[in-house]
């Protein structure tokens, strides 16, 4: 089992959406792992587990028009996709560096956004 990092919240199993509180655990913990390999600039990594997570999201999105969350439940979905977005900040503050890096490796210039 991992340590916990914040990311893995308690659910009610009583409360009948159990499933879906497992989903929003599993990207909030692929966030996590994203970040950690955000860290260690293994960008490969990251990039495998942004498409893992986005299958992740996809398969949210599904269930979420069948299996409504209770009150209780929406605040910890909330407490989840803060922590996601941190990691997402983070991750972007890391990989902004290395983008800007492989755009002047191979020559792109960004185009100037048109008014």
């Amino acid at each position: 089992m991992a340590p916990d990092d914040g990311h893995a919240l308690p659910w009610d199993a009583d409360r009948g959406s159990h499933r879906m509180g497992e989903r929003y655990q599993q990207v909030a913990q692929l966030s996590g792992d994203m970040l950690a390999a955000a860290r260690r600039e293994d960008w490969n990594e990251v990039a495998r587990l942004e498409a893992q997570c986005e299958s992740q999201i996809g398969e949210l999105k599904r269930a979420a028009m069948i299996e409504p969350l209770s009150a209780y439940e929406q605040r910890r979905r909330i407490q989840l996709l803060r922590a996601i977005l941190q990691d997402d900040a983070q991750i972007r503050s890391r990989a902004e560096p290395w983008l800007r890096e492989l755009e002047r490796v191979v020559g792109f210039a960004p185009r100037a956004e048109s008014d």
